[in-house]
C-alpha cells in the first residue's frame, strides 16, 4: 500500500448506447428498461452476455520481438475482457476493457485458479504471474493456472485520469499559515482535478466494482473457486472478494496486510509509525554498522541526527531537488532492504557534496553531485513509495482509497493530525497533511460491507514485524476481526512483500496452503532474511535484476521494465 502519487492517462471505451427508455444491445436489439421487473430481467440478460464472452488468449510476449527472456515468460497469455462500467446497472450500455493474463499449468489435469494482485491499489497486475517464473515456484505453477489483471482504470485496461495533477513539493514541516493553506489548497485542487477530468469513469473505480470483474473472469475461466495471492492493498481486495463471494473463495493468501476490516483512513493513519519504525529500527542500525563505509554515524541515533542535518542543509542548487524529495527517496527504500545500500550511499555522497561545497571545493562537489543524482535516479526507479508509472494508475489509487470507505478528515483535522504525526514520526508524518481524500466528491451508493470472515474458508495472512507501509498493528487488527484468519509472522524482517522473495520458510508455507490447503500452526513464525552486506562482491547487483532472493514487489517492477 502506497502513499499517493500522480501522473497522466487516457479513457475508457463505449461499445453500446442508451436511447430514451430503451437499451440498445451490441446486437442492436431493443431491451425495455421500464419497471423493476423489466430492469431485473435486463440486468440478468446483460450479465449473461458478459458471461458468454470467449476470451481470445494470445502470447503476451513475442520471442522474435523480445528475445533473451526466461523461457517461462513466453508462456504468459493475455486477453481482453469486457465488463460493465457499472455492475450495479450492468445493462447500462457502457463497457470497459480489462487486460487479463494467465500462466497455464503444464501438468495438472484439473488445475486450480490462482488470482494474483500486487496491490497499490492500482498497480498493474497482468505481469505478476511472471514473478512465479522468476522465483521458480515450480510446484505452485504445476498445480495452478495463475491469473493476473490490470484492474479497471489503469494499465492496459480502460484508463481514468486526474488530468495530469502533480504533487506539490512544498515542505510539509513548514507550518506558517501561508504554507499550511497552500498545502491544503493543493490537496483540494487535486481532488477537484480528478473529479473534473475523470469522474465519468472514476466513480466506478472501486473495490466493489473490481471484485466483480474478478468473479466474471472466474466464471468465464470455468472455475468454481478462486485461490488468491494478494500483496499489500491486494489483501484488501481479497478480503472483500471473499466477503462478496464466499462460496467461490478458495485458499486465500494475504501478504503484507492492510487492515481490511477497517477504513482506508485508519489504514493510512498507521503509516507514519510504520515508516519511522523501519527507519529507526532497521535502516539506522544497519548504516551505523557500516560507519567506516558511509561515515553517517557509529550509532543509530547518530545516523538519524545525520539525516536531519542533511535535510536541514538542503539548498536550491543541491543535487536532490528539495527536502521533500529527499524524504520520499529515503522512504521509498524502506520497502525493501536490498535498497538500503543505495539509500546510504546517496546520503553519504550528499554529505560529501555539502561539505565540499561549503569549503569551496567545487570540482569535488560536482563529482559528488553526479553520484547523488545517479543514485537518486536508481532509487526513484526501483523504490516502492512513488511506484506508479503514469497518471492512470495513481488515479486508480486515489479513486479506490477515497471512494471505498468514508473519510472524516477536514482542513482543521489534517493540520492537527499531521502535526502530531510529524512530531512523533517525522520521516513521513508531516506529509500526511497532503490528503485529497478529505476533499473528494465521493459518489453515492458505494456499498462495501465490512469483512468479518463469516462463512469464508480460513485465510493465511503473512506479515513482517517492521513493515513500513502496512504496519503489523493493522495486520493484527485484521486477523483478530476476520474469522478464521491465521497470521504467520516473519520476525527480524521489515520488507513489504514477502512470498516469492527468497524466504524459504514463507515460500513453503504459502505453497502448502495454496496447493494443499494446509495452514501453519497458530502462532507460527518464520525468520526474516539477512540484511545486505554492502562490502561483499556484487552486493549492489541484487537491486537491479528480477532474480531469486529479492523483494517480490521490487522484482515485479523490474520484470515489467524488462517486458515493456
Amino acid at each position: 500500500m502506497l502513499p499517493r502519487a500522480f501522473r497522466r492517462a487516457g479513457t475508457g471505451v463505449l461499445i453500446s448506447a442508451v436511447a430514451g427508455g430503451v437499451l440498445l444491445s451490441t446486437t442492436g436489439e431493443a431491451v425495455a428498461t421500464v419497471g423493476p421487473s423489466s430492469r431485473k430481467k435486463a440486468a440478468a440478460a446483460a450479465v449473461d452476455r458478459y458471461d458468454a464472452q470467449k476470451l481470445h488468449w494470445r502470447a503476451c510476449l513475442d520471442r522474435d520481438e523480445m528475445p533473451g527472456l526466461p523461457d517461462g515468460y513466453y508462456r504468459l497469455e493475455c486477453a481482453t475482457l469486457l465488463a460493465p462500467r457499472d455492475w450495479n446497472v450492468p445493462q447500462g450500455g457502457v463497457d470497459i476493457r480489462l487486460k487479463v493474463s494467465r500462466l497455464k499449468s503444464l501438468t495438472a489435469a484439473k488445475p486450480g485458479m490462482l488470482f494474483t494482485n500486487p496491490g497499490g491499489p492500482g498497480a498493474d497486475g497482468a505481469d505478476l504471474p511472471l514473478l512465479m517464473v522468476s522465483a521458480r515456484r515450480k510446484k505452485l505453477m504445476a498445480s495452478q493456472d495463475v491469473y493476473g489483471m490490470d484492474v479497471r482504470g489503469g494499465g492496459g485496461s480502460s484508463n481514468i485520469t486526474c488530468g495530469g495533477a502533480q504533487n506539490l513539493t512544498a515542505d510539509p514541516r513548514l507550518r506558517s499559515e501561508a504554507s499550511v493553506n497552500l498545502q491544503l489548497d493543493a490537496a483540494e485542487l487535486t481532488a477537484r482535478a480528478c473529479d473534473v477530468a475523470g469522474r465519468e469513469l472514476s466513480q466506478y473505480v472501486t473495490t466493489s466494482q473490481t471484485i466483480q470483474d474478478v468473479d466474471l473472469l472466474r466464471r468465464i475461466a470455468g472455475h468454481d473457486r478462486v485461490n488468491w495471492l494478494g500483496f499489500s492493498a491486494g489483501t484488501w481486495m481479497g478480503a472483500h472478494y471473499a466477503t462478496r463471494f464466499p462460496e467461490h473463495a478458495g485458499h486465500l493468501v494475504f501478504d503484507s496486510n492492510v487492515d481490511f476490516t477497517g477504513t482506508w483512513e485508519n489504514a493510512f493513519s498507521r503509516q507514519p509509525l510504520g515508516f519511522q519504525r523501519r527507519f529507526e529500527h532497521d535502516f539506522a542500525p544497519w548504516v551505523a554498522r557500516y560507519h567506516n563505509l558511509y561515515g553517517l554515524g557509529p550509532t543509530p541515533k547518530a545516523v538519524i541526527a545525520s539525516y536531519e542535518k542533511l535535510r536541514a542543509r538542503m539548498t536550491p542548487d543541491a543535487p536532490v531537488q528539495d527536502a521533500v524529495t529527499l524524504d520520499d527517496v529515503i522512504a521509498g527504500t524502506m520497502y525493501a532492504k536490498v535498497l538500503f545500500p543505495d539509500a546510504a550511499a546517496s546520503l553519504a555522497d550528499l554529505n560529501g557534496y555539502l561539505q565540499a561545497q561549503g569549503s569551496g571545493k567545487f570540482r569535488t562537489a560536482d563529482r559528488y553531485a553526479a553520484k547523488v543524482r545517479k543514485a537518486v535516479a536508481v532509487i526513484q526507479r526501483d523504490g516502492l513509495r512513488n511506484t506508479f508509472s503514469g497518471d492512470a494508475n495513481s488515479s486508480v489509487f486515489l479513486a479506490v482509497t477515497c471512494q471505498d470507505t468514508p473519510w472524516n478528515a477536514s482542513r482543521g483535522s489534517l493540520v492537527k493530525s499531521s502535526a502530531e504525526a510529524g512530531k512523533n514520526y517525522p520521516l513521513i508524518g508531516w506529509s500526511t497533511i497532503d490528503q485529497p481524500c478529505a476533499f473528494w466528491n465521493r459518489p453515492a451508493g458505494v456499498d462495501l460491507p465490512t469483512p468479518t470472515g463469516q462463512g469464508v474458508q480460513p485465510v493465511l495472512m503473512v506479515q513482517s514485524v517492521n513493515d513500513p507501509a502496512t504496519p503489523i498493528e493493522g495486520a493484527r487488527a485484521a486477523a483478530a476481526n476476520f474469522e478464521g484468519a491465521r497470521l504467520l509472522t516473519v520476525t527480524g524482517e521489515g520488507d513489504h512483500g514477502l512470498y516469492a522473495g527468497g524466504n524459504s520458510c514463507v515460500d513453503k508455507k504459502v505453497d502448502d496452503f495454496i496447493i494443499n490447503g494446509k495452514l501453519p500452526p497458530v502462532g507460527a513464525t518464520c525468520k526474516g532474511t539477512a540484511l545486505p552486506d554492502p562490502t561483499g562482491v556484487g552486493a549492489m547487483s541484487t537491486a537491479r535484476l528480477p532474480v531469486r532472493g529479492t523483494n517480490p514487489l521490487l522484482a515485479l517492477r523490474q520484470i515489467s521494465e524488462l517486458v515493456h
